[in-house]
């Protein structure tokens, strides 16, 4: 029996030893708490007291002094880039674009006028006809490439002589236009004149047809 109460005993041992080292230090911190409350305010006015004097002398401290190269370096720099402006090409005035002139304006519209009513007529020429061929190509490039080969040139040269004859350039355009013209006018009346002709083949064949003379009207 008397085993049982050696842990009881071990452990009223331990529980009083606890309890005493914990009322010893409550008595401690009850005495010592004055002190200790000094203590801390000492701590914490040299800590911020140190802090406030690293912030003084970061600020009041030696400043960097500028480099006085820098200005030297930009001074012999100047004569540099002002002896390189001489050198510099001027800049090219840009080419005044050439015009067309009212006279030749309306030359073209005349003649693409000519083109419309001409290819409004093709069911009247011939198959493969000659006439047709030029008439198509007159719109879709002779007078393009002509007008495009004036307008290729500036300005200034349009009214300076080309050839020997003296001729400029803006006569020498119309002297063109009038060629295309003229070719127009002789292609339409050929054009009627087939037509006339085709007429007239229509009387003969009717005459043949039903017997009739000349000078009899047909019924």
């Amino acid at each position: 029996m008397w085993l049982l109460f050696v842990p009881i005993l071990v452990l009223l041992v331990l529980t009083f030893t606890l309890v005493g080292m914990f009322a010893g230090l409550f008595w401690v911190l009850g005495a010592g708490w004055p002190w200790l409350l000094i203590a801390l305010g000492a701590w914490l006015f040299w800590h911020e007291d140190g802090r406030h004097h690293r912030k003084r002398d970061a600020r009041w401290g030696p400043q960097p002094v500028a480099r006085r190269s820098e200005p030297v370096a930009h001074m012999h720099q100047q004569p540099a880039q002002s002896e390189k402006r001489p050198s510099e090409a001027p800049r090219q005035r840009p080419r005044r674009r050439t015009e067309l002139p009212i006279d030749v304006q309306v030359k073209v519209e005349q003649i693409r006028r000519k083109v419309d009513v001409l290819l409004g007529y093709a069911d009247r020429f011939p198959p493969f006809s000659q006439d047709l061929y030029l008439v198509r190509q007159t719109a879709s490039e002779y007078l393009p490439r002509t007008i495009s080969a004036f307008l290729s040139l500036s300005h200034e040269s349009a009214e300076k002589p080309l050839s020997a004859d003296g001729k400029t350039a803006h006569q020498e355009l119309k002297a063109q236009l009038d060629l295309l013209d003229s070719k127009l006018d002789e292609i339409a009346q050929d054009l009627q004149r087939q037509d006339a002709d085709r007429l007239l083949a229509n009387r003969r064949f009717l005459e043949a047809r039903f017997g009739l003379r000349g000078g009899a009207d047909v019924a």
